[in-house]
């Protein structure tokens, strides 16, 4: 999103003068070079198409483009979108209140659905945090999902909001979320930032599986995802794929490997010093093995 209300001209001008980029350079498959030359100098407007081709031409996304016209700052949404991705389920209240009131701020002055979905998971994590009742934030968390249940496909926007209140909805609807996601992600496995998506809900449809006793279709998505967690070197998510291969091979009887899984698990965390995420899987192991 372009904020600053500068013309684009200088600033395409500048980058196109860094990069040692001649104005037919620039202006190929877009526009004939007196017309860009023009365009420069806001002499003139360009529609969409002739733009992001002027942008292909800079070797540039729009992205880079709006962050850079806008003095290498975020816009007012970019920022609100950025600290939203950036939380985690055990932000501090005062924190959560802080993003919550900013957001409220810009819907102020803008009518934005996303923006007010966010506000609406803020909303349910500061409840949960606050009052410990599931049920409360879930009225939060619904109004989100009302509007997403509705979308054949889900883009990353959506993704990234699910992402944040999955674990708000019964388990049946979190489970039917998590493989939906899944699939929908796989249109964008050509985005860096799509990784991170998939290895979040990734792990949440193994935890609802097991949730589910499906144990069996749980250690199949196990495997997989310990293959993929070695060849990318994500040691944390690693040793939590052991822990919970060692739980499920217990729950379908298969002894022999159960304490050897287990044991690499805590030996690989303990080794990387994670010992937090330890005593959280400790939780869950008695959870699990426990649980009838």
């Amino acid at each position: 999103m372009i904020e600053s209300n500068a013309p684009f001209g200088p600033s395409l001008k500048k980058i196109r003068e860094n990069k040692g980029y001649t104005q037919e350079k620039v202006a190929r498959n877009a526009m004939n070079r007196s017309t860009y030359t023009r365009f420069e100098a806001e002499n003139i407007t360009t529609n969409a198409i002739k733009y992001f081709q002027i942008l292909s031409n800079l070797d540039m996304t729009h992205k880079e483009f709006s962050y850079i016209h806008n003095s290498y700052q975020l816009s007012k949404k970019e920022d609100l979108l950025f600290q939203f991705n950036s939380i985690t389920t055990n932000s501090d209240v005062a924190l959560l209140m802080q993003l919550k009131d900013n957001a409220e701020v810009y819907l102020l002055t803008h009518d934005d659905a996303v923006i007010k979905d966010i506000v609406q998971v803020y909303h349910a994590l500061l409840t949960l945090a606050q009052t410990n009742d599931l049920k409360k934030a879930y009225t939060h968390a619904e109004t989100v999902w009302f509007r997403l249940e509705k979308m054949d496909k889900w883009y990353l926007t959506e993704l990234r909001l699910l992402n944040n209140i999955l674990f708000f909805f019964p388990a049946e609807t979190s489970l039917f979320i998590s493989k939906r996601a899944l699939i929908d992600l796989n249109f964008y496995r050509h985005f860096e930032e799509s990784a991170k998506l998939q290895s979040a809900f990734s792990m949440n449809l193994i935890f609802l599986l097991m949730e589910n006793k499906d144990f069996k279709q749980a250690l199949i998505q196990i495997e997989e995802l310990i293959i993929k967690t070695k060849s990318d070197s994500k040691y944390v998510m690693l040793a939590v794929l052991y822990v919970r291969k060692g739980i499920v091979l217990e729950k379908i009887g298969t002894k022999l490997e159960v304490d050897y899984f287990i044991q690499k698990g805590f030996n690989l965390l303990d080794a990387i010093e994670e010992t937090d995420i330890k005593k959280e899987l400790e939780q869950e192991l008695t959870y699990f093995i426990e649980k009838k």
